[in-house]
């Protein structure tokens, strides 16, 4: 008997736990807030990109990491977002490569100026660039 009055009591409690009555935050103020919708779409004309260099003897290791882009041999009509990479030296152009990672090789000893210019299918430039300055001793 003592058992079903604990069980009775113990279920009103459980039952005057469930009511509607829920706090409100001190800080409410009745006021309402405004929301708003905002989409975002990707500008693909803008493209950035990192350059990795080491220098090891008269060798640059080199990684271009550009972000949704396709390396493709020169020639081919122009599309966005694939293309090659033309190396200066200097000033003056010296290969072209159609992979992220490359070795420039034989660089004589001295200060020299490496820019990387990315290239479309049809040889346009792409608006993408960088310039290194190494050194070779």
């Amino acid at each position: 008997m003592i058992k079903n009055f604990i069980l009775y009591l113990l279920f009103i409690s459980i039952l005057a736990g469930c009511t509607n009555d829920k706090p409100v935050p001190k800080g409410f103020m009745g006021k309402s807030i405004e929301t708003f919708g905002l989409s975002v779409t990707p500008n693909n004309n803008f493209r950035v990109f990192d350059v990795l260099h080491s220098v090891k003897g008269n060798n640059v290791y080199v990684e271009c990491v550009i972000p949704n882009f396709t390396f493709k041999q020169s020639g081919g009509p122009k599309k966005d977002g694939e293309g090659h990479i033309a190396v200066y030296i200097d000033g003056k152009k010296v290969d072209k490569f159609s992979t992220a990672a490359f070795i420039i090789k034989g660089l004589s000893n001295g200060e020299h100026h490496l820019k990387i210019q990315i290239i479309h299918n049809d040889l346009t430039e792409y608006p993408l660039s960088k310039i290194i300055d190494i050194e070779i001793k």
